[in-house]
C-alpha cells in the first residue's frame, strides 16, 4: 500500500494498491460480454493480456459459474449469472427513469395496459406495469410475478432477440427443468420455429384462450441496447373484445415506437 505524507498533527491516509488481477478479470469479462462467445485468442488480442493469463481468468470464471465452455474447448460463453453484476442498474434505475414514463404515455395513447419484464434466472419478472391506470385493464397485482419465458410474449420476445449464446444457455436450463411450464423447451424444433417466426415478425404474440391468461391476448417486443436485451415490454388486451388482427393493428405501432423511445433514452444516457 502507498503511504501518504501528513503534516504534523494530521492523520496519515494510506492509499490501497489496486488489485491488478481483478482489473484483468473484469477486462476479460467485459470483452466476452461484447462478443457473447469468444475464444481465448480473441480475448487475448482484445485485452492485450497473454493467452496464459486469459486461460487462468477463464478457468476462475468457469469455476465461479460466470462462463461456460462453448462447442470447442478453447471457446467460452457467458452464463446467466453475469446478470447479477448489473441488476441494480437494470432493474431499478433505467426502469423508473426511462421506461416508466414511456409506458404511462403508451397506455394513455392506446388505453390497454402494458408490462415491462426483465430476466431473473430462468423466469421473466414483471418489474413495472400500467394495469393499475389502464382504463381497459382487468388484471391487478402484476408487479413481481414470475413468468416462464415460453408461455408469455414477454419471454418469447426476450428469447427470440437475445444474443445466441445467452439464448442457447437459457433454453438448455429450461429443458433441464422439471417444471411442467418449461416442458416446451424440450421440443427443440418447435421452439426454434417459434423463435424464428417471432424474429421475422419483429414481435412475440400470444392469442386469447392460451394459458396462463386465457381471457387476454398480448404482443411483446424487446428493449435492446448495445446488442443486449435489457428487458421486454408488451401490450395486453381482452381477447373477447379484440381479435388478433385488430389487436395487432391498434397496438403494434405504438408499442414499437415506445420501445424505440426507451432505447434512445438509454443510448443517450438518460438512465
Amino acid at each position: 500500500m502507498r503511504a501518504a505524507v501528513a503534516a504534523p498533527g494530521e492523520a496519515i491516509v494510506v492509499q490501497p494498491k489496486p488489485i491488478r488481477a481483478l482489473s484483468r478479470g473484469l477486462a476479460v469479462l467485459a470483452a466476452l460480454n461484447r462478443h457473447g462467445a469468444a475464444s481465448v485468442v480473441t480475448l487475448s488480442r482484445e485485452t492485450g493480456l497473454s493467452r496464459a493469463t486469459v486461460y487462468r481468468i477463464m478457468q476462475t470464471l468457469l469455476e465461479d459459474g460466470y462462463v461456460a465452455r462453448g462447442t470447442s474447448e478453447d471457446r467460452f460463453l457467458l452464463r446467466l449469472r453475469v446478470r447479477e453484476l448489473s441488476e441494480g442498474f437494470e432493474d431499478e434505475h433505467w426502469i423508473s427513469a426511462v421506461a416508466k414514463p414511456a409506458l404511462v404515455a403508451l397506455t394513455a395513447r392506446i388505453l390497454w395496459p402494458s408490462d415491462l419484464a426483465t430476466l431473473e434466472g430462468t423466469r421473466m419478472i414483471i418489474r413495472d406495469t400500467t394495469h393499475r391506470i389502464a382504463p381497459f385493464s382487468i388484471d391487478r397485482g402484476m408487479v413481481g410475478r414470475r413468468i416462464p419465458p415460453l408461455t408469455s410474449t414477454l419471454g418469447i420476445a426476450y428469447l427470440a432477440f437475445a444474443p445466441e449464446a445467452e439464448r442457447t444457455a437459457l433454453l438448455r436450463l429450461l429443458a433441464a427443468s422439471d417444471d411442467p411450464l418449461d416442458a416446451m423447451a424440450r421440443n427443440a424444433a418447435g421452439v426454434a420455429r417459434l423463435l424464428s417466426a417471432t424474429r421475422r415478425r419483429g414481435y412475440g404474440i400470444r392469442l386469447g384462450g392460451q394459458p396462463p391468461w386465457p381471457h387476454t391476448a398480448s404482443i411483446g417486443v424487446p428493449i435492446r441496447v448495445g446488442g443486449r436485451v435489457l428487458g421486454t415490454i408488451n401490450v395486453v388486451w381482452m381477447a373477447r373484445v379484440l381479435g388478433r388482427d385488430e389487436g395487432v393493428r391498434q397496438c403494434l405501432g405504438p408499442l414499437q415506437e415506445t420501445a424505440r423511445e426507451i432505447e434512445a433514452g438509454l443510448a443517450a444516457g438518460a438512465g
